[in-house]
């Protein structure tokens, strides 16, 4: 009633303007939705993240801390003369591997950091009447620990500068409370430069009611690389949403990877997670 009354008494200059504005200061003007599913089980997804498990990697079997700190920043709305809106966002993500059993070794000469993966990019979204899409632009690169060079120096003779930039454009269509996606990447360029060029996502999660601010979640994510002859990625996520202790909710959830490892130099390796994970969004 508040806005109506303030429409209605408006003076009529004000609304002369409002008319005048072009599509552009319309889209400033006006709160413009345009936002693509958060990918729950999607690793890359900008979040911050903790998570305590086993991690099965490099013929090894240990205790592993899984963390990642990231943003996904909305920069402006823009306004075509048609009248389509679309979102410019920036996005941000840093994650790392740590082996639990070596954190407490002297002076960490064990290596407990693992690896550190940097992303950074921007994308475009768009939200349609029945389904929403996004396409996107990254870097990605990703570096040893220098304590685990130190102390694996076979990697650090065979050291690969893994880094590459991509294009992706995903597509995604919610219906009750099942949100379903897909998409392709396309490298741009790469180091070292024969990597392959194609990958593939595709997925689903289901996010129910609430119940005493608490509502249950399932997601599943599956995605392959040429790099990875195709052998399939899946993770899977499941858990509850909680709201009442924080200002945006967070989530507490039971993770399970398996499949070529995401992590480095080290995506010719097998690997498998299992943990449980804490996940909030900005």
């Amino acid at each position: 009633m508040k806005c109506y009354d303030e429409i209605v008494n408006a003076p009529p200059e004000a609304l002369q303007q409002s008319a005048k504005d072009t599509p552009q200061q319309q889209a400033t003007n006006a709160t413009i939705k345009n936002e693509f599913p958060i990918l729950i089980a999607d690793i890359n997804e900008p979040n911050l993240m903790l998570s305590l498990g086993r991690l099965d990697l490099l013929g090894r079997d240990f205790k592993a801390a899984l963390i990642s700190a990231g943003k996904r920043h909305l920069i402006r709305n823009i306004a075509l003369p048609n009248g389509e809106t679309f979102a410019l966002n920036v996005i941000g993500q840093i994650r790392s591997q740590f082996d639990v059993d070596e954190i407490d070794t002297r002076n960490n000469r064990g290596g407990a950091l693992i690896n550190t993966d940097f992303i950074i990019g921007g994308e475009v979204v768009k939200s349609m009447e029945d389904w929403s899409w996004r396409f996107s632009y990254t870097h990605k690169s990703t570096h040893l620990g220098d304590e685990f060079l130190i102390d694996n120096p076979e990697f650090l003779e065979n050291r690969i500068n893994l880094s590459y930039e991509t294009i992706r454009w995903d597509a995604a269509k919610s219906f009750n409370h099942w949100d379903w996606y897909a998409g392709l990447g396309f490298i741009t360029r790469s180091e070292p430069g024969d990597l392959e060029k194609f990958m593939w996502q595709a997925g689903w999660q289901y996010v129910g009611d609430h119940w005493h601010n608490i509502k249950p979640i399932w997601a599943v994510d599956l995605s392959s690389w040429g790099a990875y002859d195709w052998n399939i990625n899946a993770t899977m996520r499941a858990g509850i949403e909680i709201r009442n202790f924080t200002h945006t909710p967070f989530q507490l959830m039971f993770e399970y990877q398996e499949g070529q490892s995401p992590y480095g130099q080290f995506f010719t390796d097998d690997f498998s997670y299992s943990g449980i994970t804490l996940l909030k969004h900005w």
